[in-house]
């Protein structure tokens, strides 16, 4: 297990290990995640699923309280987090582990609810999702 600081000198609270790649990138392992939103997102454990086989080098599926998402992930840069509804709760657990606030939500097209959370340039990107037409686009930072 490592942990280590952001580029802010913030302390990272992602658990991350070896992604065992040629690149040698630490990877967010989907029972690291299942951990970190447990106990230092404050979810209960009985309430949380993230299910193995839906793993993929960035992301994994898994279910809060009977509502299924999918989290994309790139380390200090972005989360997104596809939901079949808003939870506020598992945002704001997402947001107390990854260590920044999300600052979009929007309706995908079979009715899902996506959140983002982008380290770098959430305006640029914001931009980029309402030149694209997002249903229901909203900015959650000012």
């Amino acid at each position: 297990m490592t942990t280590g600081t952001k580029g802010n000198g913030k302390l990272m609270v992602e658990t991350l290990q070896d992604s065992h790649s040629i690149a040698g990138t630490k990877k967010w392992h989907w029972y690291n995640v299942q951990r970190d939103l447990v106990e230092q997102g404050g979810l209960e454990i009985e309430e949380l699923v993230i299910n193995p086989l839906s793993v993929t080098d960035y992301g994994c599926g898994g279910e809060y309280k009977e509502n299924q998402f999918y989290l994309s992930w790139v380390q200090d840069r972005i989360l997104v987090v596809t939901s079949e509804k808003h939870d506020q709760t598992l945002i704001d657990s997402f947001s107390k582990v990854v260590g920044y606030k999300p600052f979009a939500r929007y309706k995908e097209s079979e009715g899902s609810i996506t959140t983002e959370w982008d380290r770098i340039a959430p305006d640029r990107r914001y931009d980029e999702l309402a030149r694209e037409g997002r249903v229901g686009l909203t900015r959650l930072l000012e």
